[in-house]
């Protein structure tokens, strides 16, 4: 067994002394914070082996703060940094997902839309999910960990990878202009809104683009949502159907999963997994990105919605279409059925 099998070995055996407390406010998430914690134990002997159950079962039933502060308390213990130690433990599918963890939510989305843009080529799909389906306080959040991490402004970043009215509607989202949500409903606003995206498309030879970025960018998620349904009264397709006709390639991806993550973001990422799972050979990219990305955000919601909308539950498609190590860690992320 290897030394950081052996310290989460000994971490393993403090579950017995730590509450499975649950708070409301987390009944969204997988991966809940655990009180009476302690990181620091004992590192036994090193020997042979690699006891890879050890690590997932102990890192996946920790929040980031408490991977961290093990992390820290393995260091101290092990002088050696514990992220090199697990990638000389582990390798392939289980060690990104592991990796990812020791990453907070904001630095693996940094990360990820790091890697989708350097180099040559742009991973317009990654990039369009992470962008589109984040909240205003995520995108924030996103911006100030990208340039700690990489001394680049994420605004600059985008512009120079993309082009034309795509680039447009992306930046604008980075800009983080979205209002807050109001008590106040402005049924007015409202009726202006909706009239707004249907002149700038449906009604008109062509697309005012530039008008459907700016209410889709600036206005409150509460707020489009009812500009959606009051939408239906002026045009004969609903928002998804009226991008679908109006405008096309990465624009049009862009603008279905704003407006879908706008209606249900949760269902959003349930029909994305499908879709990746489904597929010939699950892509892992995308099942490891969304899975490591939501799991201290709403993955328990997202498994909610993927049961009620595909039959069965998020953990059995798992089974079905994955195996080893990186469907032990997947499981392990998305927590027992309920």
């Amino acid at each position: 067994m290897s030394m950081v099998s052996e310290f989460l070995g000994q971490l393993s055996l403090n579950i017995g002394v730590m509450s499975s407390y649950i708070s409301p406010f987390f009944i969204l998430k997988t991966i809940l914070f655990r009180i009476h914690f302690y990181a620091f134990s004992v590192v036994c002997a090193l020997t042979l082996g690699v006891d890879e159950q050890t690590i997932i079962d102990v890192l996946t039933q920790r929040t980031y703060s408490q991977r961290r502060d093990v992390a820290f308390a393995y260091e101290r213990r092990a002088k050696k940094d514990m992220i090199s130690a697990l990638k000389g433990a582990l390798s392939g599918s289980l060690e990104t997902v592991i990796l990812g963890l020791m990453k907070s939510t904001a630095q693996y989305d940094a990360s990820e839309i790091r890697g989708s843009i350097k180099g040559l080529g742009t991973d317009e799909e990654t990039l369009i999910e992470l962008l589109c389906s984040r909240s205003n306080d995520e995108l924030l959040e996103i911006k100030k960990v990208y340039k700690e991490l990489f001394k680049k402004d994420l605004e600059k970043d985008v512009a120079g990878d993309t082009s034309g009215n795509f680039a447009k509607l992306l930046l604008a989202l980075v800009q983080t202009k979205r209002a807050e949500p109001s008590s106040i409903v402005d049924y007015e606003k409202i009726d202006e809104d909706a009239r707004a995206l249907y002149d700038a498309g449906v009604k008109i030879k062509g697309t005012d683009v530039a008008t459907w970025i700016s209410i889709m960018s600036e206005r409150s998620v509460p707020h489009l949502q009812k500009v959606f349904q009051r939408y239906k009264s002026y045009s004969p397709y609903d928002m998804q159907e009226s991008i679908q006709k109006e405008v096309k390639g990465d624009l049009q991806k862009s603008f279905l999963v704003l407006v879908q993550c706008f209606e249900n973001k949760q269902l959003y990422f349930a029909k994305r997994l499908n879709e990746a799972m489904k597929s010939k050979g699950a892509k892992e990219k995308i099942v490891t990105r969304i899975i490591v990305s939501r799991c201290e955000v709403d993955l328990k919601k997202i498994c909610s919605e993927y049961k009620a909308n595909f039959g069965q539950s998020l953990q059995n498609t798992i089974i079905e279409h994955t195996k080893g190590d990186y469907q032990k860690v997947l499981l392990g992320l998305c927590g027992p059925e309920v």
